[in-house]
């Protein structure tokens, strides 16, 4: 096949056109449409190496393996750093368009695509297999942790996230520099699609994130999530600004810049991914792009200093009496922004103190002490260096975060209350405003129904009734936003966009009570149980489990192996509802390596279900561990089976036949699912939906 030898040379020339685009008004729609063109040709041959097994390609040999399913073959097209690189570059030159003819200077937007694309000719992901290589090993096979439905639907969608974001980067530099006296329709439509499309990509990550046990948990301020957390913020500040905006009005510049740092931060997270310095969750073995994308970040930023520098010689003030409603909006954008401020500066100070070498607080160590008594002499130097790898503090970050938080909530839930009738807007605010005070200073439901019985720090414990006030601030807006749609959508003309409106922040209020309540009142149990006996067991929260068999196969599956290929155990396990309800389902304990490896002791396997960070140590591409997981109304119940012992055992080794199992049990959790499927519909609505429609 011909296309393997010249794909880098596609991709490279396609990012020249960008380039030429970027600089040249004459030549700018010529060198989009190559650029585009280009792009996607490559992208579109790299899907076809991939389905059709292509391992004389090295991103195909790397990534991929003969056995998967065609969706997960598909999917290993942005399964790695060269592949990422080339999709993200194609969806930015795709949304370039026209350069409006307010900006004279070189299109910044251009200019990252351009970038983009040169820097994925460079990764080579056309490149040939070295003959060493396949003389090894006919594939390496995917990562086991990405071996999920959820690949097809996470990624991509945060990609293109991405791409919007990055779309707004030329008309908020524009703004900046007084170039635009009125916030463009396009510039709205981009930042509500962009906003859109990332809730969506979290909410899948958070889904995906719930199945492995190097999460276990929907959100644990990873820094690639804190860094995606830090641009949703800023585009909610974004979006929240945009409302009556003008030049040189009362801080009119915080609105573009919201938008500018949006961007930037979405280099930062490609950035972050790629990047050594930081324990994360998320990780590229071996990738190199992560100067690049730092570097995209700091020319962003950089850009924007400038306009902003420029506009303030151009931009003359305007006097203008700032109305109730308009004051709301300010103050809700302040929050957002302070909440992505906040969340981007604890980020930073997790480079700065890498970088300087800092110790890592003994506080941010949990189950390392217990570690310590099982680990072998051999293994306590590579344990304490992973332990003492700084990552975001997101016990502080999350304590922090709530003072904003609680503000949004208020001032939200004043500002629709009092659409609805002005009396009743200050009426409600005063109430609400009283009840959190009295729930911070004498503890709420949280504070009385905590138990100890789950897993979380006693950081967090102590700001319970913090968290309290916080949910009765976001109740409050809940409430205030549904009024305020019933009540519109009787008298406006434009239901779909009111109805839609309240939606997306209904359920953003549903979500912050489902992943607040689940993850402070969560409970589990732990046991070590003996395969050959299938009694009930646990009889927590009313649940009782059992696991019933036990089957092992070495049979590849496309995943990461070693010389003698990997192990699949699969647990089939029973689970006895507080109703008598007998559900099934089966565990996944998967290894490339040998089957007890690091594996001594049923502590540090329990270690590795309750703490992510241990789990982040213990991880290899071929090693997964995923539960069982029964979703309900009330709460949703994870079964972790680690059957390493019991597999050494029917291989013949000297352990017994037992199983670690870990019962976790989630309350509300629902609140949470729901809440993000109401809030990205209500979302992709108004980002999708004709610009007459939603204006």
């Amino acid at each position: 096949m011909l296309f393997p030898g010249v794909g880098d040379l596609l991709v490279a020339s396609a990012g020249l056109a960008l380039l030429v685009a970027a600089v040249s008004d004459r030549y700018r729609l010529r060198g989009v449409r190559l650029g585009v063109v280009g792009l996607w040709t490559a992208v579109l041959a790299l899907a076809v190496l991939m389905l059709t097994d292509r391992f004389d390609v090295r991103y195909v040999w790397l990534y991929s393996g003969a056995e998967l399913p065609a969706y997960l073959k598909l999917a290993n097209v942005w399964g790695g750093d060269e592949g990422t690189t080339l999709l993200l570059a194609a969806v930015c030159a795709s949304l370039l368009g026209p350069k409006p003819a307010v900006w004279r200077h070189p299109d910044v937007n251009a200019i990252v695509a351009a970038a983009l694309a040169l820097t994925a000719a460079l990764s080579g992901p056309f490149v040939a297999t070295p003959a060493d290589w396949l003389a090894r090993a006919a594939y390496q096979g995917m990562n086991a942790h990405l071996m999920k439905i959820w690949m097809l639907a996470h990624a991509p969608l945060v990609l293109a996230a991405y791409a919007w974001t990055l779309s707004l980067a030329s008309p908020a530099i524009a703004a900046l520099a007084g170039a635009l006296t009125t916030w463009p329709n396009d510039a709205l439509m981009r930042a509500r699609r962009a906003w859109a499309l990332l809730t969506a990509g979290i909410g899948f990550g958070m889904v995906w994130a719930f199945e492995d046990a190097m999460y276990g948990q929907v959100w644990h301020w990873d820094p690639v999530q804190t860094a995606v957390f830090a641009a949703w913020c800023l585009l909610g500040a974004h979006l929240h600004g945009i409302a009556g905006w003008r030049a040189g009005r009362p801080t009119w510049r915080w609105m573009p810049l919201a938008g500018a740092l949006a961007a930037a931060l979405t280099m930062v997270a490609m950035g972050v991914t790629r990047h050594e310095a930081l324990a994360s969750s998320h990780r590229y073995i071996g990738a190199t792009s992560s100067s690049l994308y730092f570097s995209l970040a700091g020319l962003l930023v950089l850009f924007a200093g400038v306009a902003w520098m420029y506009g303030m010689h151009r931009v003359t003030s305007i006097p203008l009496r700032i109305g109730v409603a308009a004051s709301a909006l300010r103050l809700t954008q302040l929050a957002f922004a302070m909440l992505g401020l906040l969340a981007g500066g604890y980020l930073a100070w997790a480079f700065i103190a890498s970088a300087k070498g800092l110790p890592r607080p003994e506080e941010l160590k949990p189950f390392f002490a217990t570690l310590t008594n099982w680990a072998r002499g051999s293994e306590l130097p590579a344990l304490r260096t992973a332990f003492a790898q700084w990552d975001v503090d997101g016990y502080a970050l999350a304590r922090v975060l709530l003072f904003p938080l609680i503000g949004v909530g208020l001032i939200g839930g004043w500002f629709f209350m009092r659409r609805v009738a002005t009396r009743l807007g200050w009426i409600t605010l005063t109430l609400a405003s009283l009840v959190c005070a009295v729930v911070w200073s004498d503890g709420g439901m949280l504070a009385r129904e905590y138990s100890g019985t789950g897993v979380l720090s006693q950081q967090i414990v102590a700001v319970l009734p913090r968290i309290d006030a916080s949910l009765i601030a976001g109740g409050y807006l809940a409430i205030g936003v549904f009024a305020w749609s019933i009540n519109a959508a009787r008298k406006a003309a434009a239901r779909g966009y009111v109805l839609a409106l309240g939606l997306v922040h209904l359920g953003a209020m549903l979500s912050l009570w489902g992943a607040l309540l689940s993850t402070a009142l969560n409970g589990y149990s732990q046991h070590v149980i003996d395969i050959s006996n299938d009694n009930w067991r646990g009889e927590h929260h009313g649940y009782a489990f059992r696991v019933t068999t036990l089957d092992i196969d070495r049979t590849a599956d496309g995943g990461r192996r070693d010389g003698k290929g990997s192990f699949r155990a699969l647990a089939q396990v029973e689970l006895r509802t507080p109703s008598q309800e007998v559900i099934g389902g089966e565990t996944l304990y998967r290894d490339a390596r040998a089957a007890v490896a690091g594996y001594a002791g049923p502590v540090r396997q329990i270690c590795e279900i309750l703490d992510y960070r241990y789990a982040r140590y213990a991880n290899q591409p071929g090693y997964v561990l995923h539960p069982f997981i029964d979703r309900g109304w009330g709460r949703d119940v994870q079964v972790w089976v680690s059957t390493s012992a019991a597999v050494a055992a029917l291989e013949g080794g000297a352990q017994p036949e037992q199983a670690v199992v870990v019962l976790r049990v989630f309350p509300f959790a629902s609140l949470l699912w729901i809440g993000l499927v109401i809030t990205s519909g209500g979302a992709l609505w108004l980002a999708f939906r004709s610009r007459k429609e939603t204006s």
